[in-house]
């Protein structure tokens, strides 16, 4: 666990995470077993920060959030599908097709957000809700 919080403090001082709500916020969401809709909300500023040039993102997302219940488990399939919907995601054929938790994560595997190892039905635990944030702006985000 301390390699891990290392490897997330040094990602912030490099500014993969420069927006999130604060360093005690990263920190208590990085020692979670099991997250929740919540904590993805607690990190959306990181998303919405890190995309300046889309000015609808951060109410596309509210939009999206609102949808589900802060106490609902996180998983990677609703991880996938909330952010699909908030970067309108147009790289997957099927998700197109039908825009639902299975297909928005299966875009994400394919563009390399999450390992093709892992299962639309695993619930994320901090660090890979941190890790998660960081691939989404790192794959999705405009460069300046």
């Amino acid at each position: 666990m301390r390699r891990l919080l290392l490897a997330l403090i040094i990602s912030l001082a490099a500014g993969q995470l420069p927006h999130a709500q604060s360093l005690e916020d990263v920190v208590a969401i990085g020692d979670l077993w099991a997250c929740t809709v919540a904590d993805f909300a607690t990190m959306a500023p990181a998303l919405t920060e890190a995309m300046p040039d889309d000015a609808e993102l951060a109410v596309r997302l509210e939009k999206t959030l609102s949808r589900y219940k802060a106490g609902q488990p996180l998983t990677k399939g609703r991880a996938s599908l909330i952010a699909a919907r908030t970067l309108k995601l147009r790289s997957s054929f099927f998700y197109l097709v039908l825009p639902v938790q299975r297909y928005a994560f299966r875009a994400m595997v394919v563009d390399g957000v999450f390992a093709g190892t892992s299962s639309e039905g695993d619930v994320m635990s901090g660090v890979e809700l941190l890790d998660f944030i960081t691939m989404i702006t790192l794959k999705y985000a405009v460069a300046p």
